[in-house]
């Protein structure tokens, strides 16, 4: 897999190249070149709030897309310049998933695929929102990038960027606070020597990284933990069965259940999950407990709940998973006409049928000897950094399909990937023959 993602080899794709730039062109008048705030945006703004005035209190963000704006004008409205950062950010993860099925031998056609998979609408709201998904998309797919393509030269600096990458994932979106550990067993087993080192290398920089910034917040603010919303977002595990809480949790219990019951009867932007939001002011107040300690109050009984009900939270895992595969569906999108939404719909349903049924015949033949090994390291690798994307999603979030975003380059790469294997090993078919 020798070469870069820029150079020659471009030079037959020069199709996909002029793709993208009328795409680019299209994506940025029929969203006026200006970014657009999302439910999640206000907490961005609150954590640049603390930053301006010396990062004085825990914010429920993590620094590093809070930053971006910042450096982008956007710390207190929307921006024209983060908009054509994030369009470019977004080009690039495109590029480097076009590199890497060029590398393993998918046509011109195919590679095509991928950038017209990638530049569909409903995947464009990531350049769209003032949000961490273009971001944390670019540094989810560097990493499968730097992993398919180790270079001949300086292992130890390709393993340090992989990590430092992974590192800064976490400050991006906390989802990627462990994502070092793959990254680092990829690394290793890929490596042709000194397997322990190589693994050591891509760890010690990204727990660096991510173990600064929890001791910072633990040191400054008793917040031991990349954010303080972990015990929230994992509530969202619970919200179904939350009536199972003992007396003992008492009067929070009854706090919990009665706003639970009131986001399902009323809805909201919100996900009626994620309602322990709205309910932490009655929490406050009933239990007595504010900052930390209700932080602490509130993961005690998400512990609780899914230590004495592990088939419920498996429930609940299991319907995160079911979402998380749904196409997403917000006023950007809708902005563009029901229609338009509509047909995304079903065509992203279509999409994740064949996606699923192609990639079922790949163990298969791969048994037969019919798929390659280069392919194999391909969409293993994809598939074990896109599978830890959905497993602490649906595990700890609500899975919702905006939060599957930096995992979506990868498995379009790996759908075309899949297609264009399974296509050539069934053309040439030993049965036909004779």
């Amino acid at each position: 897999m020798a070469g870069g993602p820029f150079g020659r080899t471009w030079e037959h794709d020069r199709t996909t190249v002029w793709f993208l730039a009328v795409a680019s062109a299209v994506t940025a008048l029929a969203w006026r070149g200006i970014t657009r705030p999302m439910v999640d945006t206000v907490g961005y703004r609150d954590t640049i709030n603390s930053l301006e005035h010396g990062w004085g209190w825990v914010t429920d963000r993590t620094v590093g897309y809070p930053l971006v704006m910042m450096a982008t004008g956007a710390a207190h409205g929307s921006s024209r310049v983060l908009f054509f950062l994030q369009l470019a950010m977004h080009v690039t993860t495109v590029v480097l998933m076009v590199d890497v099925a060029r590398r393993v031998g998918v046509g011109r056609r195919g590679r095509l695929a991928v950038a017209v998979l990638l530049f569909a609408p409903v995947v464009l709201l990531r350049v769209v929102h003032e949000g961490t998904e273009a971001l944390s998309a670019l540094q989810l797919t560097f990493a499968c990038w730097l992993l398919l393509t180790p270079p001949h030269t300086r292992p130890r600096a390709w393993a340090v960027v992989l990590g430092v990458t992974c590192g800064s994932a976490a400050l991006v979106r906390p989802t990627f606070t462990l994502l070092f550990v793959p990254a680092a067993a990829l690394a290793g087993w890929m490596a042709t020597e000194r397997r322990w080192r190589t693994a050591a290398l891509v760890a010690v920089p990204a727990v660096a990284i991510v173990g600064g910034y929890i001791t910072a917040n633990g040191v400054r603010f008793q917040s031991w933990s990349t954010t303080p919303n972990m015990a929230y977002n994992l509530n969202s595990r619970t919200s179904t069965y939350v009536e199972e809480l003992p007396p003992s949790f008492e009067p929070g219990r009854s706090v919990l259940i009665r706003e639970r019951d009131a986001a399902l009867l009323v809805g909201d932007a919100v996900p009626p999950q994620n309602y322990i939001y709205r309910a932490k002011p009655a929490l406050e107040e009933a239990t007595g407990l504010s900052g930390r300690e209700l932080d602490r109050w509130v993961l005690r009984a998400d512990i609780w709940l899914i230590t004495h009900n592990p088939f419920a939270y498996l429930d609940a895992v299991k319907t995160s998973t079911v979402n998380y595969a749904n196409c997403d569906s917000q006023p950007a999108i809708l902005g563009l006409g029901r229609p338009v939404a509509w047909l995304q719909e079903a065509v992203h349903q279509v999409l994740l049928v064949g996606f699923v049924g192609v990639l079922a015949l790949v163990p298969g033949l791969a048994l037969a000897g019919r798929i390659g090994r280069r392919t194999l390291v391909v969409l293993g690798v994809g598939a074990v950094l896109a599978g830890y994307n959905l497993l602490i999603t649906v595990m700890v979030e609500a899975g919702t399909a905006r939060l599957r975003s930096p995992a979506e380059p990868i498995m379009a790469m790996m759908a075309v990937v899949a297609v264009a294997s399974v296509r050539h090993a069934l053309a040439d078919r030993p049965w036909r023959k004779g």
